[in-house]
Order: structure tokens, then C-alpha cells, then sequence
């Protein structure tokens, strides 16, 4: 038998089935829980036939996984608002940043254009400009 195919056996059958090496451990695993759902609901239920059984267990089994994924996609869309929320602020946020940044320019300027005024009657003033 190939390294990558393993022998089960699960409800009292034998399955020889192909699974990658590093798989193959979740896999026996999986198939444990899966006995093991499938036995506590014959003792709940009451229910002794084995297909019944297992497609109770499948139903259930397929539930749970669309509650998962509808989690999932919420939560992704979760996410999704938050990036989107923090890219907008972040924009904002430049924008912001750019025109404080312009207005110290700006003052900046005006500052040097005083202090070459001073300098041709050879006396320095420093002004704050708009007061």
C-alpha cells in the first residue's frame, strides 16, 4: 500500500483511502468524532438503522458548516467596513497633514521674505506674521 493511502475502518467497514501524508492523522481523527456523533444520536434518538443515522449526522454536520461560513462572511464583511473606515480616515488624515504641512510653508515664506526685507537696512526683526 502507498504511503499516501490509509486503511480506516469506520462503522464496521474497512475504506482504503487515498490521503497526503501529513493529512492523514486529521483524517483518523475526523473519522473518530464522526463515530462518535453518530453514537450519541442512536442513544438520543432512539433511531437503530445506520443510514438514518448518518444522514441525520450529514444534515447536522452540513448545518454547522453554513453557520461557519455565514460567520465567516460576516465577519470578512466586518473586516472589510473596518479597511475601509481606516483607509477613508487615513486619506483624511493626509489631506490634513499636507495642508498643515502647506500652511507652516507658507508661514515659513513669509518669515523669510521679513528677514530679507531687515537685512537691506542691516537690522534683523523677526515678525509673527497675522499679528
Amino acid at each position: 500500500m502507498s504511503k499516501n493511502n490509509i486503511e480506516l475502518q469506520i462503522f464496521g467497514q474497512v475504506l482504503r483511502l487515498y490521503c497526503p501524508l501529513e493529512q492523514q492523522e486529521a483524517l483518523l481523527a475526523s473519522a473518530q468524532r464522526l463515530e462518535e456523533r453518530v453514537a450519541i444520536l442512536k442513544e438520543q434518538s432512539g433511531i437503530i438503522q445506520l443510514e438514518k443515522v448518518l444522514a441525520i449526522v450529514a444534515l447536522n454536520l452540513n448545518y454547522e458548516l453554513e453557520q461557519e461560513q455565514r460567520k465567516n462572511l460576516d465577519n470578512k464583511n466586518v473586516l472589510v467596513a473596518c479597511l475601509q473606515q481606516l483607509d477613508t480616515s487615513l486619506s483624511q488624515f493626509q489631506s490634513t497633514d499636507a495642508l498643515v504641512v502647506g500652511l507652516d510653508t507658507v508661514e515659513d515664506l513669509k518669515l523669510e521674505a521679513n528677514l530679507e526685507k531687515s537685512e537691506h537696512s542691516n537690522t534683523v526683526i523677526v515678525q509673527e506674521n497675522g499679528k
